[in-house]
Formats: C-alpha cells, sequence, structure tokens
C-alpha cells in the first residue's frame, strides 16, 4: 500500500451569489437495473492453510507455556496472563503513515439503492486512485448497503469484483449481533429483574436490552452492569 500524495486543499473564491456546479461524472447518477432477488454467487474457492493453523497452534502454546507459571506466583503489574493481553505484548511497534481524510459532496439521492450504491462505488474508485495511483478501494457498508454492495460486485465483476474493489460489513449490525448473542445467555438469568428493582430499567425496557432492539441504551446497559460489578468486588 502507497502512503499517497498530500494534496493542498481545493479553495474556491467568493463570488457572491454565484453557484459552484460539481462535474457531470460526479453528480449525475446512472440509471441500475438490479435485481436482488435472483443473484448469481460466483464460487468460492477455498485454498488449504495448515501452515497459518499450525503457526496459530505453536502461537497459542507459547502463550500457555508464559502463563502457566503466573497461575503460581502472585501477578503483577505487567504480568500478560490473559490470551488478548499476551498476543498484544508481543507485538511489534507498528508506524503506520498519517491517513489522508478528504469529506466530499454529499448527494441528495436515497442512499439505500443500487444506482446510488454503485454510483458511490465508482466514485470513490475514482478519488483513491487520484489521490493513490494503483491502490485497490476499501468502502464499509452496513448490513442492507452492504447486501446491495455485493449484488452489484456480483452482477458487475469486471468493474466491481473483489479484486478491484473492496467491500467490507460496518461494526454497527456485527455489534448487535453480538449484544444478541449475550442476550441469549442472559436470557432465563434473572438479570432483567435485577436491573428492574435496581432502577435502571422498566421491565419492558429491560427485556428489550436480551434482543439489542436499541443498540446505545444495551450498551449502556451492560456497561452500567460491568461497573457494578467491578464495585462490588
Amino acid at each position: 500500500m502507497e502512503a499517497g500524495v498530500n494534496r493542498p486543499p481545493i479553495t474556491i473564491p467568493p463570488s457572491g451569489n454565484a453557484k459552484h456546479s460539481l462535474p457531470d461524472s460526479y453528480a449525475f447518477v446512472p440509471a441500475v437495473a438490479l435485481k436482488t432477488t435472483a443473484v448469481a454467487v460466483p464460487e468460492c474457492s477455498v485454498s488449504e492453510v495448515t501452515s497459518c493453523l499450525d503457526e496459530a497452534i505453536t502461537q497459542e502454546r507459547r502463550w500457555i507455556e508464559d502463563a502457566l507459571p503466573h497461575l503460581e506466583t502472585k501477578l503483577t503489574c505487567g504480568d500478560a496472563i490473559a490470551w488478548a493481553a499476551y498476543h498484544a505484548s508481543i507485538q511489534p511497534p507498528v508506524e503506520d503513515p498519517p491517513a489522508l481524510h478528504a469529506l466530499l459532496p454529499l448527494f441528495y439521492e436515497k442512499s439505500a439503492t443500487p444506482a446510488m450504491i454503485k454510483h458511490g462505488m465508482d466514485v470513490l474508485r475514482q478519488a483513491v486512485e487520484f489521490l493513490i495511483p494503483g491502490q485497490i478501494p476499501v468502502t464499509t457498508f452496513d448490513q442492507p448497503r452492504f447486501a446491495l454492495a455485493k449484488c452489484i460486485q456480483w452482477k458487475w465483476p469486471d468493474t466491481h469484483d473483489e479484486k478491484v474493489h473492496v467491500v467490507m460489513l460496518g461494526g454497527l449490525h456485527t455489534e448487535m449481533a453480538l449484544w444478541n448473542t449475550l442476550g441469549d445467555v442472559l436470557d432465563g438469568s434473572g438479570w432483567t429483574t435485577a436491573l428492574t428493582e435496581a432502577g435502571v430499567a422498566s421491565p419492558g425496557t429491560a427485556n428489550s436490552y436480551l434482543k439489542a432492539a436499541h443498540l446505545t441504551r444495551t450498551r449502556h446497559a451492560h456497561q452500567t452492569t460491568l461497573l457494578t460489578l467491578h464495585n462490588l468486588q
């Protein structure tokens, strides 16, 4: 990956009430015909990853060998006994170059349409190619728009395939799925009753936390529970 070229910002001189129009290649959204109910998903060939698996098993054994002696002694500050702490401690420092940020003009069109998703991918590819020639663009979508983006990639593989444009699923629905899983674990444990009696939420709201109906409130409820348990210890 190349670092790109840091270009000076574009300044538009004041000219009274004159309007500055965007080029048609940016402002005009071409029509797209896409049938999302019947898509042709290409075959995915998965190669054997035994070499990566062997290395992962070796690292797990190193973590176990490092963590077992700490269980017999008193822990001190800096001891990495947890899995995440151990692997984080052995990571070499990485100095990434500063990212180049750009705010593109907004569109009036609805974003959750095949035409807008395809046009947005085209605009982003042109912008990335201008700043970092040869760099494959990476675009993050939430779940509904991610599904449309994948359908576009499957219908136009020559120009929007995974090899020329990487599409990633955003963290919103991934986090909601994790809270849903935690809700299945807590269901029937008396957690909602404890929240109700503690005055944190009403019975209906507490039950909605189990299904992550509202992400921010669900996250706040779990954080409150963790802080309470920490104070009790």
